[in-house]
C-alpha cells in the first residue's frame, strides 16, 4: 500500500485510474500505457503518443500453452518470449536485469550497446547483429526468427522492410511519456513479455518510492536554480519539450526550467540566439557527449559563443561521457538514480546520502 500511495502521489495520476471494464488494471502512471489482466491472458494498449485520441497499437499476450479468443484488429503474441529482436540499449538492459537476457537472440545498433551478457553473445555468436535500426539486414532478421521485436516507434515513419515480416513488433513509445515514473511503468510490459512480471512490478515499486522519497526533499525549498540541457550540435540545439519527462524530472529535482511552459513531449529544435535569449542566465548547464570527455575548453573551442552563458563563467558546468557512463541505460527505467544528480547538483543542502551517479562537474 506504501508503494501505491508513493506512485500516486508522484504521479498525480493512478490513484483515480479505475480496473478496465475487461479486467483487472495493472498500470497506473503511465499515460501511454495501458494493461488488463483479463484471466487467461493479457490486453495491451498503447496510445499514439502523437494523436493521444487513436491507438497506436494494441496487443494480446497469450501464455504459451494457453487457450484464448482471437481478437480482431489486435496482435497476438505469445509470452514469454524465447527469442527476441531487441532494437534499444535500454531494453537489453532492464531484460538482463529482470534475468531474462537469454531471450535476446538478435540485436541492432550493436555498437551502442554496452550490456556484458550481449557482448559477450555477440562474440561468441549466441546473438545475432542485424545491423543499424534505420536499415536493419531484412536476411538476418528472418534467420533470427524472433518471437517478437521491441522497437521505438517515431511519428509518420514505419518499419521498413522488416515491418512486412510476420513477426510482432512491440512498439515501445515509453520515451514519449510525459513522467518519468510513466516512463518507469512500461517496466512491466517488458516483465510480462519475457515472463518476470512479479519482478518487474517489485522493482517498478521500489523505482516510485525511492524517488518519491528524493523528490520530497526538494519540496518545500525556496530556491529553484535555472537550468539549461545539453549543446550546440552542427547548428541546431535540442532541449527537452515542456511535456517531457525530462522536463518533469527537472522540476522534479527543484530546478527552473526555460520551456517549462512549451506543450511538446519530445525535443525541440532550436538555434543558439534561442536558447542563449531564453536561458543566457542559467544558474546550471548540464550536458552530455559521447566518446570524449567535455569540459570548458572543449565547449568552447566547440563553438566559442558557449562562454557568454553565466553558467559557463561561474564554472557550473555538469557533464557526462555516455560512452563510458551508462546513464542512457539506466534512467527511462530508474530514474531515481538520475534524480539523485539533480539533486545532488541543483540542492546540496537537502542531498545528504544521496550522490552523483553519472555526472560530475565539468573541468
Amino acid at each position: 500500500m506504501a508503494v501505491v500511495m508513493a506512485v500516486a502521489a508522484c504521479s498525480h495520476k493512478g490513484a483515480s485510474k479505475a480496473d478496465s471494464a475487461s479486467g483487472r488494471l495493472l498500470t497506473q502512471s503511465a499515460q501511454l500505457l495501458e494493461i488488463t489482466d483479463n484471466d487467461g491472458y493479457y490486453m495491451v494498449k498503447i496510445t499514439d503518443p502523437w494523436d493521444t485520441a487513436k491507438v497506436l497499437h494494441s496487443y494480446q499476450l497469450v501464455p504459451r500453452g494457453e487457450v484464448a479468443p482471437t481478437i480482431e484488429g489486435v496482435t497476438r503474441v505469445e509470452i514469454p518470449l524465447e527469442k527476441s529482436l531487441v532494437y534499444s540499449a535500454v531494453y537489453a538492459g532492464v531484460i538482463d536485469e529482470l534475468d531474462a537476457a537469454e531471450a535476446i537472440t538478435a540485436v541492432a545498433d550493436a555498437q551502442y550497446i554496452n550490456n556484458e551478457y550481449v557482448k559477450a553473445g555477440l562474440a561468441e555468436g549466441r546473438i545475432t547483429d542485424v545491423g543499424s535500426t534505420m536499415a536493419p539486414v531484412v536476411e538476418k532478421v528472418v534467420a533470427a526468427s524472433p518471437d517478437a521485436i521491441l522497437a521505438s516507434p517515431f511519428q509518420n515513419a514505419g518499419y521498413g522492410a522488416v515491418g512486412q515480416l510476420d513477426i510482432p513488433i512491440i512498439e515501445m513509445a515509453d520515451y514519449m511519456e510525459t513522467t518519468p515514473l510513466g516512463r518507469a511503468e512500461w517496466i512491466k510490459l517488458i516483465g510480462l513479455l519475457y515472463g518476470r512480471y512479479n519482478v518487474a512490478d517489485s522493482i517498478y515499486g521500489e523505482v516510485s518510492k525511492a524517488y518519491c522519497d528524493i523528490k520530497r526533499r526538494v519540496a518545500d525549498t525556496s530556491s529553484r536554480p535555472k537550468v539549461i540541457t545539453e549543446t550546440i550540435i552542427n547548428g541546431v540545439w535540442y532541449v527537452p519539450g515542456g511535456a517531457s519527462y525530462k522536463a518533469q524530472m527537472l522540476k522534479d529535482a527543484g530546478a527552473s526550467y526555460p520551456w517549462a511552459d512549451d506543450k511538446s513531449a519530445g525535443s525541440l529544435e532550436l538555434d543558439f540566439a534561442r536558447v542563449f535569449d531564453w536561458a543566457s542566465d542559467a544558474d546550471c548547464w548540464i550536458a552530455t557527449s559521447y566518446g570524449y570527455p567535455m569540459t570548458r575548453a572543449t565547449l568552447v573551442a566547440d563553438y566559442k559563443p558557449n562562454e557568454r552563458f553565466k553558467a559557463y563563467q561561474t564554472g557550473n558546468i555538469y557533464t557526462c561521457d555516455t560512452s563510458v557512463t551508462p546513464l542512457f541505460d539506466e534512467f527511462p527505467f530508474h530514474p531515481e538514480r538520475l534524480l539523485s544528480d539533480y539533486v545532488v547538483i541543483f540542492h546540496p543542502e537537502v542531498s545528504e546520502g544521496l550522490s552523483l551517479n553519472y555526472f560530475h562537474k565539468a573541468d
